[in-house]
């Protein structure tokens, strides 16, 4: 029989030693705006492509990064700053949750924003 204490507690690793259990990773990546909350499967993300905005003007309000998603039914662009310290995390696994905040009320200095979050089927035609 079991002491008390061997049992494992919520959110406290499950060994100590040599085996290391980790949190499961999310499978469904959630992009949340005012209007709209989307889930799309990580495991239909194929590739991305982070680049400079193309309708970004030069001011200091308008987002100066552009990160396309580009799942197998969808494409996401997140449209904001500081997006390139979100590729480790999406690379891994680990994005569950991307909020777009257009106002700087919420903003956390030195982590990415994301203003914008613009979903379209993947082969929908788009205007240039």
């Amino acid at each position: 029989m079991k002491s008390e204490k061997s049992r494992p507690e919520s959110g406290k690793p499950q060994f100590a030693g040599c085996v290391e259990v980790v949190p499961p990773l999310p499978t469904f990546v959630e992009f949340i705006t005012a209007r709209h909350l989307w889930g799309i499967p990580l495991r239909q993300l194929e590739f991305f492509v982070l680049a400079s905005n193309p309708e970004s003007d030069g001011k200091k309000t308008s987002p100066t990064d552009m990160l396309v998603l580009v799942f197998e039914t969808r494409l996401a662009f997140l449209f904001g700053w500081r997006l390139e310290q979100m590729l480790d995390p999406l690379m891994q696994g680990r994005v569950k949750r991307v909020h777009a905040e257009k106002f700087l009320g919420t903003l956390m200095i030195g982590e990415p924003w994301v203003s914008e979050i613009v979903i379209v089927p993947r082969f929908a035609t788009l205007p240039l």
